[in-house]
């Protein structure tokens, strides 16, 4: 019940942290002019974005199929899907949490080992982060003298000031860390090697053996091109919805697609930080982005990144809890499935 109430008061900490930074971004613009943007925008470019969203969660929910196949494992699509969606309405409530909802209900209504579909999900990530990093390259690659000035006055003097300031702080807790790591790594080392079958570590080696598995399913991928060409295919769509979302009102609509490009790199930034569906850093970063480097008024880039970021939440709320009553369904059929002496599970006492 604690553990509960301290998790809770964390999300409600950076609700209320993502909430302030909505509110000190548009304080001093005129909202009237926000609210007017909204009003009169194109929502034939909303509704597009929307359906490419959602169909970028679709393929999304192919490529973890991929994976899972690889260990040895198998579940059908609309299981993936629906896993998929309920994960990121989880991540709305509790940032990160998604990603042991979706495995938890893929679980359920694949019977996959929970361990073995966390390791894909682990690999899946590393695969996206350095999706990441190759769009951040290109990005700045493609046009250096443009966005150097940008990035060193807002991310990179700003770090080097934090990190001049409080060396020795940074210094000591990394060797802390470290330290304390590799002990971690020895007393763990000694225990795995030969537990006793009844014992907590015995348990522990299955479940990281199972992990491992789903670890390694990135090297032993049997469909790799369809793995790559749908990876290629996700980051597309992500960079439509930011494009196209520019033509959905005037103050963005005359900006290029590598304007689009630079703002994938960037707004994927604010949805990593830690704040229920990046709510406050998205826009901030989506904002700076647009006044700073292409010098677009402050209540229209406001307009864009509400509207961006609502054309997501919607999909994923909409669609989310959809998600959520089919595996309620589910979970009801299991229960009641007949058993051998031909009443329910939930009736056999009865």
């Amino acid at each position: 019940m604690r553990k509960k109430a301290s998790r809770y008061a964390r999300v409600l900490i950076f609700l209320v942290v993502g909430i302030l930074i909505l509110w000190l971004i548009t304080r001093g613009q005129d909202v009237e002019l926000i609210l007017s943007e909204l009003r009169h925008a194109n929502y034939f470019w909303i509704v597009l974005v929307m359906v490419l969203s959602l169909l970028s969660h679709l393929i999304r929910a192919s490529r973890w199929n991929i994976l899972i196949r690889s260990t040895g494992q198998s579940a059908q699509l609309r299981h993936t899907f629906v896993a998929v969606m309920s994960g990121y309405l989880s991540n709305l409530a509790v940032p990160r949490l998604g990603e042991i909802t979706k495995c938890a209900a893929l679980s359920k209504t694949s019977k996959i080992p929970m361990n073995v579909l966390i390791g894909t999900v682990v690999s899946e990530r590393v695969v996206d982060f350095l999706s990441l990093v190759l769009i951040a390259i290109l990005t700045i690659s493609l046009q250096f003298s443009f966005v150097s000035d940008f990035l060193n006055q807002f991310f990179f003097q700003p770090l080097m000031n934090l990190t001049t300031r409080n060396s020795l702080l940074v210094v000591s807790v990394l060797l802390v860390f470290l330290v304390f790591g590799i002990a971690l790594l020895v007393f763990f080392h000694r225990k795995l090697r030969n537990p006793r079958a009844d014992s907590v570590f015995y348990k522990i080696r299955h479940q990281l053996r199972g992990f491992i598995l789903g670890l390694k399913s990135l090297w032993r991928i049997r469909d790799l091109w369809a793995f790559f060409a749908q990876t290629l295919l996700i980051w597309m769509l992500y960079f439509l919805t930011v494009y196209l979302c520019f033509f959905a009102i005037g103050g963005t609509s005359h900006l290029s697609a590598m304007a689009g490009l630079t703002l994938l790199a960037m707004g994927s930034i604010g949805v990593m930080a830690p704040m229920p569906g990046g709510i406050g850093t998205y826009h901030f970063i989506t904002i700076i982005t647009l006044t700073e480097l292409y010098q677009v008024a402050a209540e229209q880039a406001t307009s864009y990144a509400y509207i961006a970021h609502a054309s997501q939440m919607l999909v994923i709320i909409i669609f989310g809890t959809v998600a959520w009553m089919l595996l309620s369904m589910h979970q009801h059929k299991t229960v009641e499935a007949p058993t051998p002496y031909g009443k329910p599970a939930s009736q056999l006492n009865k």
